[in-house]
Parts: C-alpha cells; sequence; structure tokens
C-alpha cells in the first residue's frame, strides 16, 4: 500500500530534480516502483517507511530540547532511485528540498508526523502546491515553516507558534507598562 501511495510523489520528486517543467510533471502518468529500487533501499526511503509516510504528510522536528518551537516540514514521497524527499521553509535558506534522513539527522530526532487526511487527488495538490513555492524566502513573522505548511496543505498562511509569541510578547508588554505606571503613582 505504500508504495502505491507514494508513486505520484516520487514521478514529481524525481522529474523536478531534474529540471522538468512542473507542468510536465503533473500530465505524466503513475510510474511503478523499479525492481532494482526495491533491491537496494537507501536510508531515507527506509526511514520514510519505518514512519509510514504519505504524500502530503506534515512532519514536526523540534528546535529546542523543551519542544516549545518546532519545525514543520512537508513529505512529497521517494524519487526513482530511493530516496524520500521532504520540502521545507528554512532560515536564510527559503522553501528547498531536503532528503529526509538528512532532516531527521538535523534535527537529531525522530519527527512526530501529523498525517493528512485527504484523497490521493488531495495529496497530490499538495505537493503541487509545495512545488509552486520552491524558493520563496522565509520570513519568520509572515511566513516561516510553519505558514509554509499550512498554506500547501490547507490553502491558508498561519503560524500557531507566531501567534503565541506575539501573545507572550503583548502580554509582556502590558505587564512593563503596568509597572511602569504604578512606579509613577
Amino acid at each position: 500500500m505504500f508504495v502505491n501511495l507514494i508513486d505520484r510523489s516520487r514521478e514529481i520528486v524525481d522529474q523536478h530534480l531534474r529540471g522538468v517543467d512542473k507542468s510536465e510533471i503533473r500530465a505524466h502518468s503513475e510510474i511503478g516502483l523499479r525492481a532494482e529500487t526495491r533491491t537496494k533501499m537507501t536510508n531515507s526511503y527506509a526511514w520514510a517507511h519505518r514512519l509510514g509516510l504519505q504524500q502530503g504528510d506534515r512532519l514536526l522536528t523540534p528546535k529546542s530540547n523543551f519542544q516549545v518551537v518546532r519545525h514543520h516540514s512537508l513529505y512529497v514521497g521517494v524519487d526513482a532511485v530511493g530516496e524520500a524527499w521532504v520540502i521545507e521553509n528554512v532560515v536564510n535558506q527559503g522553501v528547498k528540498w531536503t532528503r529526509l534522513d538528512h532532516l531527521i539527522q538535523r534535527a537529531g530526532y525522530q519527527p512526530e508526523v501529523e498525517r493528512f487526511r485527504g484523497t490521493y487527488a488531495q495529496r497530490t495538490l499538495v505537493v503541487n502546491r509545495a512545488l509552486d513555492r520552491l524558493g520563496l524566502p522565509y520570513n519568520v513573522l509572515s511566513y516561516n515553516c510553519e505558514h509554509f505548511v499550512n498554506e500547501v496543505q490547507h490553502g491558508r498562511r498561519h503560524s500557531s507558534q507566531v501567534d503565541s509569541a506575539m501573545k507572550v510578547l503583548g502580554g509582556a508588554l502590558t505587564f512593563m507598562l503596568i509597572v511602569a505606571v504604578v512606579r509613577n503613582l
């Protein structure tokens, strides 16, 4: 079942990495996992298989030891040579491709997976949206990793982490203002 679900995303990833126009990618039919790929499973594919990933799933990795801030990335599938790929929005790099095993190695933790609840067609649409955003710049307040994944999955840029940070900052400023007023009374 896993192989059937990733066929289309594998084709998209493989052809995009070779520079094929995205409109051509969307027009191609599905391909099967080649026999030589089945026998030489890569570390990134092994991770994708172990986690049961399907295209469009969200991967969450901690950015701190306390997991207060988490990095969001989008699983897009496996290419023709068996490498599993994600697309992520990274500080100073913007929206870019990353091999799944490199993401996990960088994080130092196994990612938490949030399953995308959608049909095969919706999953393909999510991957196509992510492909359309490759190269967009990172902005911590208006287009961070969480904004990116929410936008491609749900069509809306939103970051609950930014909202929470703004509430904390607003609360701290309010407290400081109250303290300043009370001192001057």
